[in-house]
């Protein structure tokens, strides 16, 4: 069995160091989050959803991105001091960027931080078991539209040649941005319905974790699950996790309730999947 942790949507955020970093959409991204934001996302549970994802004896954590609010060094800083006290050898940390990692163009510095990697790659394959290949998928540069995401011609090609490479009977990819079958309103892939297509194509793709939504949600597209943890640290604490088998994959979506003003996590819905190989 392979058992992974699945959050996302962290935002951490610290103010920034000069007035560049108040100017145009950083400066609206950061007033939003002191105005409406700011309520949402902070570290009031965290701690305690890490401790209580480890009591689980994962092998994997899986973060799909927007570690940040405005990308800067400070923030992915703030983010890894967060999380350092939990993450421990043997257990692997996989990461993907989302809009908001790069807004300051310095994810490069993400990657160095918490894979000890010069910078993430488009498309990446990390053979993480014996039966399952990952797929990490980097699309987070839209220079037209900026929190859209992007998935052009030549990531299709670069995807297509990683799946077809595999010799593992199982896939799972790893991306911020969800296929148009789990995308909520003004989160849109350019070149979703592509992405969508080659999911649907290749029997292999068990899993596809993402997130970007801010919702919790579990979606079935053809053989492939499509799972997003939503907000995960924060007010609504949810996290995602997976239990890998050699024929079978379990998901249970996890969240934190209030009950009898106690804090209590919840098993908010299990999915067991079948697997043919």
């Amino acid at each position: 069995m392979l058992r992974v942790a699945h959050i996302s949507d962290l935002h951490f955020f610290s103010y920034p160091k000069s007035l560049v970093g108040y100017l145009g959409k950083n400066g609206l991204g950061v007033l939003n989050h002191l105005f409406f934001r700011k309520k949402i996302f902070h570290s009031r549970i965290f701690k305690n959803l890490l401790t209580e994802i480890l009591e689980q004896n994962i092998q994997e954590l899986w973060i799909s991105g927007d570690i940040s609010v405005s990308g800067t060094l400070e923030e992915f800083a703030y983010a890894k001091g967060e999380l350092s006290p939990f993450i421990h050898s043997p257990l692997k940390i996989r990461l993907v960027p989302g809009n908001h990692d790069v807004r300051s163009n310095l994810q490069h510095s993400l990657a160095q931080l918490f894979l000890n990697k010069e910078r993430f790659s488009p498309v990446e394959t990390i053979s993480i078991h014996p039966l399952i290949d990952l797929i990490c998928l980097d699309l987070s540069h839209n220079n037209k539209k900026r929190d859209s995401g992007l998935f052009c011609s030549s990531l299709e090609e670069t995807l297509e040649s990683h799946l077809l490479a595999s010799q593992k009977p199982q896939i799972a990819i790893l991306c911020h941005y969800p296929p148009p079958i789990a995308e909520g309103k003004n989160n849109r892939l350019v070149g979703g319905s592509n992405l969508q297509k080659i999911v649907e194509a290749h029997p292999k793709i068990v899993l596809f974790a993402h997130g970007h939504t801010h919702q919790q949600s579990l979606h079935q597209l053809h053989n492939t699950v499509v799972a997003n943890p939503g907000v995960s640290r924060g007010s609504f604490g949810r996290y995602n996790f997976y239990e890998f088998g050699p024929k079978s994959l379990k998901i249970e979506l996890r969240r934190v309730e209030k009950k009898n003003s106690d804090e209590a996590w919840k098993n908010d819905r299990v999915y067991l999947k079948e697997i043919h190989t």
